[in-house]
């Protein structure tokens, strides 16, 4: 008697405002780790295609300075979430995304734990 046994393999993929250690890459090298937040997807109907991640420790998100970038998901190292982040780098985060395309899910996780934490500062 044969028995057939299948195998299935599970992939973690990682909620939007997730930090991550992740590589920048500028003009294809790589110029090293740096933390950044998960935004999603790269393509919401392949979750095997990697992550749209924004370094928030550059400054304000966009294209141009190459703040926002794509990680395949190999290459990231979830080291938090942005529940653990301080109240000045909650805001300073919200701050940065602006009305960045794609960011409004991090935006409100964002600013809806910024609120707690002022709440509570406020409540000592």
């Amino acid at each position: 008697m044969t028995v057939a046994t299948a195998t299935t393999t599970s992939q973690v993929i990682l909620a939007a405002g997730t930090v991550v250690r992740a590589p920048r890459y500028i003009d294809g090298k790589n110029a090293g780790l740096r933390k950044a937040v998960v935004l999603g997807l790269f393509n919401e109907n392949d979750p095997k295609g990697g992550y749209r991640v924004y370094f928030y420790t550059l400054g304000p998100a966009g294209f141009d300075p190459r703040t926002v970038g794509f990680a395949f998901l190999g290459e990231v190292a979830a080291i938090g979430a942005i529940e653990d982040m301080s109240e000045r780098t909650v805001i300073k985060l919200c701050k940065g995304l602006g009305e960045f395309p794609g960011s409004a899910a991090v935006r409100y996780r964002a600013g809806r734990w910024a609120y707690w934490l002022r709440k509570a500062r406020l409540a000592r």
